[in-house]
């Protein structure tokens, strides 16, 4: 044995023998910390391995209804096992003495030896106080491993076999090969390059008993969007939600290895024969201290929200989101069924590197190319120089099909940076102030229009105004967590109808270059018959955090 390896064994088991002088969470949180030490961000990051903070886990043990004498705990991504541990102490809390049984699965080797210490002390230290506890350590992968339990039929798959009354899981968090085992083994369930996390969540719905919990923490973004549309409807057929957590920081839960995810917690519950549930309780805070908890009780319809075939889970934080919500689904027609088509720009700048431009050619070689950066207010500016962004994309037969004529244009950024307070920008490009007959748009923008025909001047004006409200940044807020603006969002989300859009077009025109903030979202409340005191809310309201 190396004598780095030595030294490595000697630690661990100096941290065996400080056990009696802490809590079990914090023993594992203390083995967690020497992990990290001992492996570097970038190993952890190809593993997808973002430790749960010990405050987080334990607020997570704490949203199950433990009744029974007899359980049985799952931990499909044990990591160190603080997750287990943070049950473990709930349970030494309680008076009751069970008996319970444990599964957790880690297949990273290195990691292993700190899971066996924490699972040790969790059985020590319960059945030191006379509970009665085995557990079992899988070496393996969970996905590969249950495989077989994800599509049988419940008419061939033993309803005891390996169930589970609560499962418990911060899953790995990485992007998968569209060709790899689990991916294959999913591919019935999302859309795309998918991310492992999802599967987790699903493998272990269909582990849990009838009537079982199960609490995960994970990135936000399976709640709407192309990628998880398959996933989100099957995972709300099988599971009531009953709680979810959202922080309001993005950058403040695994700030120790560097995730910038939005994560919210989730308490689902495996359904019984027609059970109903009536409400979602919704809770937030800043960030993993969970100090100053807020919490709302919203209705299921409103946080489960489902149009044309489609769901998404929408997380209102506030009884002003509440409000918000009530507004946009009083509107009866979404996006798409006011006749407006949303598009993502077709340039993509590694791909038609070769084309473009960085000054200012003949308009018959090169036409203008816009990117997020040419958004500024509510308007188009170019050319605006910008290091190694360019202006121009030149006119090629191969970049035909990359192009589009000039007309009028509602143009939306993809993405916010993270510093910004709001997550949609979008602005007006109208073809009376565009001198040019084609042009190309980078594919960070998407772009508004009408198949077959063009938005009028009013229309471009009206729905730019519109999506720049705070109105519409709350909305989104609460059916989207991520910087990106998906356009399968934009296009299920109810909207205005068009009579009222061209009439907060009229409304603006004229005043767009200094139209923003509470006087935009008054005169667009005016037209909407949307009462004033609600936009009065939403300014006074602590909404825009993270």
């Amino acid at each position: 044995m190396k004598e780095k390896d030595i030294n490595f064994e000697d630690k661990l088991w100096k941290a065996a023998d400080k056990l009696k002088e802490e809590s079990l969470v914090d023993y594992a949180d203390r083995l967690g910390e020497l992990y990290t030490k001992e492996h570097d961000l970038s190993y952890r990051k190809i593993k997808g391995q973002y430790f749960t903070p010990k405050q987080v886990s334990i607020f997570m043990a704490s949203l199950f209804i433990i009744k029974k004498d007899k359980i049985s705990i799952l931990d499909p991504g044990g990591g160190i096992g603080i997750l287990t541990a943070a049950i473990c102490e709930r349970l030494l809390c309680d008076d009751k003495r069970r008996i319970l049984n444990i599964d957790v699965y880690e297949n990273d080797p290195r990691v292993l030896p700190f899971l066996a210490l924490t699972l040790r002390a969790c059985k020590s230290e319960l059945e030191n106080k006379g509970h009665s506890v085995e557990y079992r350590m899988h070496d393996k992968d969970f996905i590969l491993q249950n495989k077989e339990k994800m599509w049988k039929s419940d008419l061939f798959n033993n309803m005891t076999e390996n169930k589970y009354d609560f499962i418990i899981s911060n899953p790995p968090y990485f992007k998968l090969n569209k060709n790899s085992p689990h991916a294959r083994i999913m591919a019935d369930m999302v859309n795309g390059q998918p991310n492992i996390y999802p599967f987790f969540m699903a493998l272990s719905s269909e582990m849990l008993k009838p009537g079982g919990e199960m609490v995960f923490i994970t990135p936000r973004s399976f709640c709407s969007g192309l990628y998880y549309k398959r996933f989100i409807g099957w995972f709300l057929e099988k599971n009531i939600i009953s709680y979810i957590h959202v922080f309001r920081s993005r950058k403040e839960i695994f700030d120790k290895d560097e995730v910038l995810q939005e994560n919210i917690i989730i308490k689902a519950k495996k359904a019984l024969e027609r059970e109903k549930v009536m409400t979602v309780t919704i809770s937030s805070s800043r960030n993993k201290s969970l100090s100053e908890i807020r919490r709302i009780k919203a209705k299921y319809s409103d946080v489960i929200y489902r149009r044309n075939k489609e769901a998404f889970i929408r997380i209102p934080t506030s009884k002003t989101d509440l409000k918000v919500l009530k507004v946009f689904d009083s509107w009866q027609k979404t996006f798409s069924e006011s006749g407006l088509e949303i598009s993502t720009g077709p340039v993509v700048p590694f791909r038609a590197k070769q084309f473009l431009v960085h000054k200012l050619m003949d308009s018959c070689e090169s036409v203008p190319l816009l990117w997020m950066h040419n958004l500024k207010d509510m308007t188009v500016i170019w050319p605006v120089n910008k290091i190694k962004k360019a202006l121009s994309i030149q006119k090629r037969k191969a970049t035909i099909p990359l192009l589009l004529p000039v007309k009028n244009y509602v143009l939306l950024k993809r993405f916010s940076s993270k510093e910004q307070k709001r997550r949609i920008y979008s602005a007006a490009l109208l073809e009376s102030e565009f001198p040019y007959e084609l042009i190309g748009f980078e594919n960070h923008l998407n772009y508004i229009h009408r198949h077959g025909s063009k938005l009028s001047i009013n229309e471009v004006l009206g729905i730019t105004s519109f999506l720049n409200t705070k109105l519409m940044d709350n909305y989104f807020r609460s059916l989207n967590g991520n910087t990106q603006v998906n356009a399968t969002d934009i296009r299920h989300m109810p909207f205005p109808d068009i009579k009222k859009i061209i009439e907060i077009g009229k409304t603006i025109d004229g005043n767009r270059h200094n139209s923003y903030g509470h006087y935009l979202d008054m005169k667009v409340a005016d037209i909407l018959k949307i009462d004033r005191k609600l936009i009065t809310e939403l300014f006074k309201g602590d909404n825009e955090d993270g």
